[in-house]
């Protein structure tokens, strides 16, 4: 399976030689002040490697690119590293009454999720169904970098129509089910794949030809109007990949 580790420039640089390393070997801040992630982990995703990019240049004083690294998890020594996200946990658990030991029925939103943060190894068994449902799991420990098969580096004042896209997704379960196709696509725009329009838009660009657009009802036919420009609009933004460099490991 590919998984994308979203970071700045100097960080993906710096893992091709070292590999990916959690926090608590570098002695780092999470870019989460609310709710910080895992120091022991490295996240993964298949859709928002963008969007976490995006967080980890904010803080860099000097202007940095984006930088998206793909993992092969097969590559990876051991797949028992792996682990769901946390957010997943307790999203997907919200509705369930939990065995009493684990102390969180009734407990916040936030404290719920740092008992699973805490808890990631007792839940390994589920990263799968964190990608399927969420799009992200982690991965304890150091990330090799005989795991790593691309790397994108992204330029955002360069491509701005794009990268817009990736900075501010709603990441939850129903989120991810409406939208996943998009955020998957997005990141294979971003690794140089080439990626279908129609994934931009819930699947409704239809090509309608100039005959039969005005053989539609005029409400109708502003509507298809409306639909064939976004697609043109969507196709031109793929087109320009002005601003994205991709490395091939």
């Amino acid at each position: 399976m590919l998984l994308y580790h979203g970071t700045s420039e100097e960080a993906a640089r710096l893992a091709l030689q070292h590999g990916l390393i959690p926090r608590d070997e570098l002695g780092g801040e999470s870019h989460w002040d609310d709710c910080p992630s895992s120091e022991r982990h490295i996240y993964l995703t298949s859709a928002y490697a963008g969007y976490f990019a995006r967080h980890a240049t904010l803080q860099s004083l000097a202007h940095q690119r984006w930088a998206i690294i793909e993992i092969d998890t097969d590559l990876l020594p051991d797949l028992d590293a792996l682990a769901p996200d946390e957010d997943f946990l307790e999203q997907a658990t919200r509705s369930q009454e939990l065995p009493e030991e684990w102390g969180v029925n009734g407990a916040s939103m936030e404290d719920r999720t740092e008992w699973f943060r805490e808890s990631l190894g007792d839940f390994a068994h589920l990263w799968e169904d964190s990608i399927s449902a969420l799009g992200n799991c982690a991965h304890e420990g150091v990330i090799p970098p005989e795991a790593i098969t691309r790397v994108s580096f992204i330029d955002p004042e360069a491509n701005p129509s794009m990268t817009l896209m990736a900075s501010d997704p709603m990441i939850t379960l129903m989120n991810y089910r409406l939208c996943g196709d998009k955020y998957r696509a997005l990141i294979g725009w971003f690794m140089g794949d080439e990626v279908d329009a129609a994934a931009f838009s819930f699947g409704v660009f239809p090509v309608i030809p100039p005959d039969s657009l005005l053989a539609l009802p005029p409400e109708l036919r502003q509507q298809a109007q409306w639909q064939q420009e976004a697609a043109e609009r969507t196709r031109a933004a793929l087109a320009n990949r002005a601003g994205v460099e991709v490395l091939n490991v």
